[in-house]
C-alpha cells in the first residue's frame, strides 16, 4: 500500500492510495452515483418522449462524470485527469448555455454555443490541464449568477410549494456538496486515508444529486406540461 502525498493522481482527494485495480475504491465506487443520475434522466426524457435531445445529451455528459470519475480514483490510466476533468467542463457548459438561453427567452442558439463551447474547452485542457480547471470554477460561478437572475426574473417556474422546496433543495444540497468537497481535500482536518468514509466520496454523491435537481428545475417541469394525459 502506498500513500501519495506529492502530486501523484487522486492525492489531493485524502483516501490513500492503494496498489489494486482500485487505487482508492471509496472514491471510485462513490463516483458510480453520476452514472446512476445520468441514466436516470435519459430514462425519464425518453419515457415522456419530449425533451430527449436535451435531457440525452445532459444524461450523458452527467453519467461521463462518473465514468471519468472511476478511472480517475479506480485503475488510473494514463490520460485519467482529462477524462476526469473535461466531463465536469462540459456538463457545466450545458448547463451554462441552457441559463443563458432562458434569460435571452429562448434566442441563443443552445447547440451551436455547446458545441463550440466543447471544442474550445478540449482543446485549451488538452494544452494545459489547469486552464480546464480554472475554465469549470469560473463556470460555476457563474451558473451561480445565472440561476440566481432566472430566480429572481420567474423566468423559471417557482410559483408553487413544490417548485420553491425544489430550489430550497438545491441551495442546500450545494452547500453540502461544498462543505463535503473542502472536508475532502488533503490536509483537511477531516481527512482519514485509511477511513471507510471519505467526504470526497460524499461529494461525489451529493454533486451527483445537484446535477439531478438542476435538470429537474430546468426541464422536468416542461417535461410534465408536454406529456400527453
Amino acid at each position: 500500500m502506498a500513500w501519495l502525498s506529492d502530486g501523484g493522481i487522486g492525492s489531493s482527494d485524502c483516501e490513500v492510495l492503494r496498489d489494486a485495480a482500485l487505487a482508492q475504491p471509496v472514491n471510485a465506487l462513490t463516483s458510480l452515483a453520476y452514472v446512476a443520475v445520468g441514466v436516470a434522466i435519459i430514462a425519464v426524457a425518453v419515457k415522456r418522449r419530449v425533451w430527449i435531445a436535451e435531457s440525452v445529451v445532459y444524461g450523458v455528459c452527467v453519467a461521463a462524470v462518473g465514468g471519468g470519475s472511476v478511472l480517475f480514483h479506480g485503475p488510473q490510466p494514463d490520460g485519467s485527469r482529462l477524462l476526469h476533468d473535461l466531463p465536469i467542463l462540459f456538463t457545466v457548459i450545458f448547463i451554462v448555455v441552457n441559463d443563458v438561453a432562458v434569460l435571452r427567452a429562448g434566442e441563443t442558439r443552445r447547440w451551436l454555443l455547446f458545441g463550440a463551447g466543447c471544442v474550445a474547452a478540449t482543446g485549451l485542457t488538452v494544452i494545459d490541464i489547469n486552464i480546464g480547471t480554472a475554465a469549470t470554477g469560473i463556470g460555476v460561478g457563474a451558473i451561480a449568477v445565472l440561476e440566481f437572475l432566472i430566480y429572481r426574473r420567474h423566468l423559471r417556474p417557482a410559483v408553487t410549494a413544490r417548485q420553491r422546496r425544489g430550489y430550497a433543495a438545491i441551495i442546500a444540497v450545494a452547500a453540502l456538496g461544498a462543505m463535503s468537497w473542502l472536508l475532502g481535500r488533503t490536509g483537511s482536518p477531516a481527512c482519514d486515508p485509511d477511513a471507510a468514509f471519505q467526504f470526497h466520496g460524499l461529494w461525489h454523491i451529493v454533486s451527483a444529486l445537484v446535477f439531478g435537481l438542476w435538470w429537474w428545475l430546468a426541464f422536468d417541469g416542461r417535461l410534465r406540461r408536454s406529456t400527453p394525459g
